[in-house]
């Protein structure tokens, strides 16, 4: 698919992935992830980041960087812990993907229901909803605390469709990485990937990929 074949009309509704989808913000959580790991003794190599850190859940990410289950306590703690360092460091530099605005109001022209589907917890959600000036904007959210499994599973896409009650087919949906690719892919949808936060040869199962929004306009 291309750019001029994309018919963002033909759909009933547009999902969103947050992190690296709406705003910019990997090297924000990287920084986060880098400072936290140096609190707790954990080294990684630029391989390790991108397979344990890389758009997967935090529960799944802690598991692996201490290299254990853990309890739901400690997941929460630890959660907390680099979310905030993440925020703190970031509430200066917050802004959009270029042209997000512009194409939510594009959507929204044309009929189109709102959804997001991220595994970033409602903390981060709401920081970055109030600083982009969308928080009522989204008919449907599903985050970290509605799915059991992280992506590439497909659970957080299907369970956005069902909240939208449309079959995926019917949504369009925004990623920036492979896993999240994948996971609407699995869904059913179609996917166009934003180059944020990695290489075009590693979004190539997404239907369409861009530098941004401004893109599509």
């Amino acid at each position: 698919m291309d750019k001029q074949s994309l018919h963002l009309s033909q759909f009933k509704a547009a999902i969103f992935d947050m992190d690296g989808t709406m705003i910019d913000n990997s090297a924000f959580h990287k920084k986060a992830f880098q400072e936290f790991n140096k609190r707790h003794g954990i080294i990684l190599t630029e391989q390790e980041y991108q397979k344990k850190i890389s758009g997967k859940k935090n529960d799944q990410i802690f598991n692996a960087l201490f290299n254990r289950e853990l309890s739901r306590e400690e997941q929460a703690k630890y959660s907390y812990e680099k979310e905030a360092i993440y925020r703190e460091l970031y509430v200066n530099d917050i802004k959009e993907v270029e042209g997000l605005i512009e194409l939510i109001r594009e959507l929204q022209k044309k009929g189109l229901k709102l959804a997001i589907a991220t595994t970033a917890p409602k903390e981060n959600r709401d920081f970055a909803f109030e600083n982009l000036g969308l928080s009522n904007e989204f008919v449907a959210i599903v985050g970290d605390e509605h799915v059991t499994n992280g992506k590439p599973h497909p659970e957080v896409y299907l369970k956005a469709a069902e909240k939208l009650n449309l079959d995926p087919k019917e949504c369009i949906a925004f990623e920036d990485t492979p896993s999240g690719v994948e996971s609407a892919k699995r869904a059913g949808m179609t996917v166009v990937a934003l180059l944020t936060s990695h290489e075009a040869s590693e979004l190539s199962k997404a239907d369409l990929v861009i530098r941004n929004y401004s893109e599509l306009l």
